[in-house]
């Protein structure tokens, strides 16, 4: 999992680290292929998945992290 917002510390800092945490952290979720952006608390998730569960889950998990205003799930499903 990579990326995140480097141009202030604070909330979205916040944000980022515990929408980073909850995603490693999900026993259902496999998600090194993802990057998260949070500005002004909305998050942005990119990159690839391994299903289409996966990425609703993940959308699930960072809406749930408190502080998040919107989540844009921009998250693809791999062809493997």
């Amino acid at each position: 999992m990579t990326s995140r917002n480097e141009s202030g510390l604070g909330a979205d800092e916040r944000i980022w680290e515990e929408v980073h945490e909850r995603l490693m952290g999900h026993p259902d979720l496999d998600t090194p292929e993802v990057e998260i952006h949070v500005e002004e608390g909305e998050v942005t998730l990119a990159g690839r998945v391994d299903s289409r569960e996966a990425k609703w889950l993940a959308e699930e998990v960072a809406r749930t992290v408190p502080g998040v205003q919107d989540v844009h799930n921009r998250l693809k499903v791999a062809r493997w």
